[in-house]
């Protein structure tokens, strides 16, 4: 399977993203919402330093992924996708920690 770069901007650092074909529209929309939910972050929050923020970010986008999953709203799709985006999150942050 070919896959193709996707330039994203996340609290502005830029990012190639590697996705399959006809996915690069998810995957801009998925860093729009990301970006959108760490600068809320940043704004609301007295937190300091990145990884914080990226904690609560990704605290904050599991407890609505859980919540629509309870509710029977979220499909498998979706779950697989969340998994991939914290992979990506992981290889480019280095965290191997689980639960992150």
């Amino acid at each position: 399977m070919s896959k193709e770069g996707v330039k994203v901007r996340i609290l502005d650092r830029n990012f190639t993203i590697a996705c399959p074909p006809g996915e690069q529209a998810s995957v801009e929309a998925a860093a729009e919402y990301l970006n959108d939910q760490l600068e809320n972050m940043q704004t609301q929050s007295k937190v300091i330093g990145l990884e914080h923020t990226l904690v609560l970010a990704a605290l904050n986008i599991a407890n609505e992924l859980l919540s629509k999953k309870s509710r029977g709203t979220a499909d498998d799709d979706a779950v697989v996708r969340v998994r991939e985006l914290r992979d990506r999150v992981q290889s480019v942050t280095g965290s191997q920690e689980p639960g992150y």
